[in-house]
């Protein structure tokens, strides 16, 4: 398998999909630190600079979500938010993210969107959902190994 020095990124930008547990109840510190691998990494492969990324999740102001948003917006990356309507009743309430997308009704609706939309993904722990989308990724890169090893990054996050 080509290092990831050696290999050359197809991007000029940089979406980065991040998908996960949507709760309150993760342990955010070291959600953060995962994540800050995972960005780093997909920005290094893609040779771009930070202003040519976005991060891109699902609206939620909760879990893993929120902890990516907080980030970018720490790393003054863009911020974009692609959800179904529902989103907008959540308890927890959306993230304010620069650009936001709503794709259907109902949770799920903009899974298919979403993946089309991302170069990369980040998957921390997660549910149902999560998992279906990561699927969905691994499927758009058709199963590749040498392309999933370069653009799916998959953590394991416990609930607390």
């Amino acid at each position: 398998m080509d290092s990831p020095s050696r290999y050359k990124s197809p991007y000029k930008k940089l979406k980065i999909g991040v998908i996960g547990y949507s709760r309150p109840n993760i342990d955010e510190a070291h959600a953060r630190a995962l994540l800050q691998a995972c960005f780093k990494k997909f920005i290094v492969q893609a040779k771009v600079e930070r202003l040519q990324v976005e991060i891109v999740s699902g609206l939620t102001n909760a879990g893993v979500p929120k902890v990516a948003y907080e980030l970018a917006a720490q790393w003054q990356i863009k911020t974009v938010g692609i959800s179904a309507r529902e989103a907008l009743q959540a308890e927890s309430g959306i993230f304010p993210v620069m650009k936001q997308m709503l794709i259907g009704h109902h949770f799920g609706d903009e899974s298919a969107f979403f993946i089309n939309y991302i170069d990369c993904l980040a998957r921390i722990g997660g549910g149902e959902q999560s998992m279906k989308e990561t699927e969905m990724f691994k499927e758009k890169l058709q199963n590749d190994p040498k392309l999933l090893a370069h653009w799916l990054l998959e953590h394991e996050l416990a609930l607390i």
